[in-house]
């Protein structure tokens, strides 16, 4: 039986940097740890998309069950947006064997597109839904969402303005961003243990930077009430704008 290979100290600190600076968004704004720790992990320490995804997952279900249990009391949101959820699981379940079969620069490029997509529609102006209409509007998020995060591990675009575009309360939100996080996330972990793209040592290393990650969730809440919260959003998305342009640019 072959022991497991912990990381360096160079690669754990790198790890460490990495999952906290993605917890701290994902504090700051109730979503982001993929979206920030996936590319930012992958050009700094140069391994595969798959590889990175399985280091998330532990990080990203443990974030999402803290900020469910302390938004728990918005759990009646869920039910209102049953046809997001649906779209999304049904689109996850279809998609999900791309991600044993996407060539590792192929993943790349995708993810890089998908993080460009992401970035440049914050700027967009916000997303307004008719009441009549947000129950199909829900149901195409979700499948479009399910489609590329069945491939990718992204699963937040476009779901997230989605939710905001049928203009929930701010825990509302959080709660519902968490929810949608918390269960593909359990997909995802199935389907990289199933195809084999992750094993022992993975995970763990999924277990050694839940610290960092919760560190940078308890720091991001913090900031939520004490920065401007626009002169931070601008400064991540000039981040993630250069992140997904070099992604693209490795995926070539």
């Amino acid at each position: 039986m072959t022991s497991l290979v912990l990381p360096s100290l160079a690669t754990f600190a790198a790890l460490c940097v990495t999952f906290s600076t993605a917890g701290t968004v994902k504090g700051l704004t109730g979503f982001g740890m993929p979206l920030v720790g996936i590319p930012l992990t992958i050009l700094l320490l140069d391994v595969p998309p798959t590889t990175v995804m399985g280091w998330m997952l532990v990080p990203i279900l443990l974030t999402n069950v803290t900020q469910l249990i302390a938004t728990r009391h918005r759990a009646a949101v869920i039910p209102r947006l049953w046809p997001l959820f649906a779209g999304l699981m049904l689109a996850l379940l279809v998609s999900v064997p791309l991600l044993a079969r996407l060539h590792q620069d192929q993943l790349s490029l995708l993810v890089g597109v998908l993080v460009l997509l992401v970035t440049l529609s914050q700027l967009m102006r916000p997303w307004r839904v008719a009441p009549a209409w947000r129950g199909p509007f829900l149901f195409v998020a979700g499948a479009i969402s399910g489609a590329v995060g069945g491939a990718t591990s992204f699963f937040g675009f476009p779901a997230v303005h989605a939710l905001l575009a049928v203009e929930l309360e701010k825990s509302e939100f959080i709660f519902a961003v968490s929810f949608m996080f918390l269960v593909g996330g359990v997909v995802i972990a199935a389907a990289l243990g199933g195809y084999g793209l992750i094993g022992g040592e993975d995970l763990v290393i999924s277990v050694l930077v839940v610290a960092p990650a919760l560190a940078g969730l308890w720091w991001g809440q913090r900031l939520r009430g004490r920065l401007s919260l626009p002169a931070f959003q601008r400064l991540v998305r000039v981040v993630l704008l250069l992140v997904g342009c070099s992604m693209i640019y490795k995926g070539l």
